[in-house]
């Protein structure tokens, strides 16, 4: 008497953490535009106003954010592109994506405060320290000239009115 030969069920991949971060991101930014878009008043034609874009936009980044969800619940993997030499299999590193997103968030606080110079230096050396750049007095020195640059750009080159900060009066 034979026996059947043992039944295996289809091994599933687990799903990707960091393509549904990205995905996750990328609806909420959707739904944060989109509501966004209805704050634009409509303009003095109904039919093409100033939301018109935005809206297209939105709903675009939105639809796309679903999909992404959808795919990656269902097991979908981005896939490296060609020229990549990619472990898919590898433990993720969270590590330099999380000071960037540290340095920003730290950045973004000290804003209003601290003034924009000094919250863009805290963004540019977060992304210099994730990179693996370790001297500390390059890194601010650099990351102050080009903030103090971007300062200028915008406030006398497109007359926008970013917050001095610490820096009022001298810049």
């Amino acid at each position: 008497m034979t026996q059947p030969p043992p039944t295996t069920s289809p091994t599933r991949p687990g799903i990707s953490v960091p393509d549904l971060l990205v995905a996750l991101a990328l609806t909420a930014l959707g739904i944060a535009l989109l509501l966004g878009s209805f704050q634009i008043p409509f303009g003095i034609n109904a039919v093409v106003g100033p939301r018109v874009f935005p809206l297209i936009i939105s709903v675009g980044l939105t639809a796309l954010g679903l999909l992404l969800t959808i795919s990656v619940l269902r097991g979908g993997r981005a896939e490296p592109a060609a020229e990549e030499d990619t472990d898919m299999e590898a433990p993720v590193n969270l590590a330099a994506p999380g000071i960037i997103l540290g340095g920003f968030l730290l950045g973004a606080a000290v804003l209003t405060t601290a003034g924009f110079v000094i919250g863009t230096a805290i963004m540019y050396f977060s992304v210099a320290w994730a990179f693996g750049e370790r001297r500390i007095g390059l890194m601010a020195g650099v990351a102050l000239a080009v903030a103090l640059v971007t300062y200028e750009a915008f406030t006398r080159g497109l007359g926008l009115n970013l917050p001095p900060g610490f820096l009022k009066g001298i810049i």
